[in-house]
């Protein structure tokens, strides 16, 4: 027998707004920033039975790419305060793995911290703030995590009369049962440490949603925008029908009703393809559960031993999961993170056969293969908000095929599927219209 033990975000609190003028992708744009105020539980843990233990190692590129200390494709910097070497070096290892799964010109800034913490508290991470982007195909009421926001517009957003500003907090308990090894077998009756610092960084690099309840005891009302803002996960999340969250007004019993109904899901094109080319099931149980309701995948879905089970809302003694997964990571392409190349599988042909341009276009694209290539294709824009805007199938001329009379199209970020309607295999891109 063994436990499994809820993760939670850990609570933080702010609120100010700033306006700078930044330079993006070489023009000048007003980048508007609003740090707002979150309150979120720290992770917290619940004995639940669960009799099968699980290791799931590093993606075999990055731990290939570790070994042998190769460049990493985003450089995180950690202030470590209370770590044994033992510690630090698991916590190493867990930025390691996201060094080496993201992209980003922008150092990460991260505060990582032992401390004693209540009974039955692990520890936790978040988002020191989030800003808005005033930037082409970025709608302006959707909040980033600053580390997100910063890798956007290319330069720190430092808070006023600094030069640097902390991404990422994160605490944890200086008498919890961690095991800190770096091999994946865990004990089984240890927390793994690397994973629940895996798990937490994501957190604070955008997994993250704004929904909520009006009373975790006894809630009447959901609750979705803070100053009017939602978060760059909850441009993502509808129902079954499908309807969007940000569609239900807020507050309201009806949102309520879709926080707590077990039937919310996440529609990236990106995360959707690997997926399989199924939206991923979120974690919306019938009692809301703060700090772990909304914010992860679904449990019973990925459960202890899935590929794509770092973000679930729980992991158990002897549980160990170095990868952050395919849906994860392409979630957070889909809300602008950049991937390292070949952390994500794309079946068939890959993003270097398969040519858009011009990116950023205006009124047509074209669609540039191999030059004797004849197929037929499906190929589908959505907007940023998982509506589809196009969706046509034709056949290639050599090599080439032309989608015109886009120019009625918003100025905007927008997803285009191509796939091979013989093989089956497909590439999203993303392209800019302006």
């Amino acid at each position: 027998m063994r436990s499994i033990y809820f993760l939670k975000l850990i609570s933080i609190s702010f609120s100010i707004s700033l306006v700078f003028s930044i330079s993006i992708y070489g023009q000048a744009q007003d980048i508007s920033r609003t740090i707002i105020p979150v309150d979120w539980d720290v992770c917290k843990y619940h004995p639940v039975i669960n009799s099968k233990s699980s290791s799931i190692k590093p993606p075999a590129n990055v731990f290939q790419k570790m070994a042998r200390g190769g460049e990493n494709c985003s450089t995180f910097i950690v202030d470590y305060n209370g770590f044994t070497p033992e510690a630090q070096a698991a916590f190493q290892f867990a930025v390691d793995i996201w060094s080496n799964s993201i992209e980003s010109p922008i150092p990460i800034r991260v505060s990582a911290n032992f401390s004693e913490l209540d009974e039955g508290v692990l520890g936790g991470a978040g988002p020191t703030n989030f800003s808005t982007i005033s930037v082409d195909g970025l709608p302006p009421n959707i909040a980033f995590p600053l580390a997100l926001a910063e890798k956007l517009v290319g330069e720190e957003l430092p808070d006023s009369g600094e030069e640097t500003s902390t991404d990422i907090q994160a605490t944890f308990s200086s008498t919890a049962n961690f095991y800190f090894g770096l091999d994946g077998n865990t004990p089984s009756n240890q927390v793994d440490f690397v994973s629940v610092v895996l798990h937490e960084l994501g957190h604070g690099l955008g997994i993250i949603g704004f929904g909520g309840v009006d009373d975790d005891d006894a809630p009447t009302q959901g609750v979705l925008r803070i100053q009017g803002f939602i978060g760059v996960w909850d441009n993502f999340i509808e129902n079954g029908i499908p309807t969007a969250i940000t569609s239900f007004e807020d507050p309201s019993a009806e949102l309520l009703l879709e926080i707590t109904g077990n039937n919310l899901f996440s529609n990236g094109p990106i995360t959707t393809a690997q997926n399989g080319g199924i939206k991923p099931s979120t974690y919306a149980p019938a009692i809301y559960r703060r700090g772990s309701s909304y914010s992860h995948w679904d449990e019973g879905t990925y459960p202890p031993g899935h590929p794509n089970s770092l973000m679930t809302p729980s992991i158990g003694l002897g549980e160990a999961i170095h990868n952050p997964g395919l849906v994860t990571l392409g979630f957070m392409e889909d809300m602008g993170w950049s991937i390292c190349g070949g952390t994500l599988s794309v079946p068939s042909f890959n993003l270097t056969t398969i040519e858009v341009s011009p990116n950023p276009f205006n009124s047509t694209i074209n669609i540039l293969t191999e030059a004797n290539s004849a197929d037929t294709f499906n190929i589908s824009i959505t907007d940023i908000n998982g509506r589809q805007i196009l969706k046509l199938t034709q056949k290639i001329s050599n090599g080439k095929l032309t989608i015109s009379n886009l120019d009625q199209l918003e100025d905007a970020l927008y997803f285009i599927k191509i796939q091979n309607e013989n093989t089956g295999a497909r590439v999203i891109k993303k392209i800019i219209k302006n």
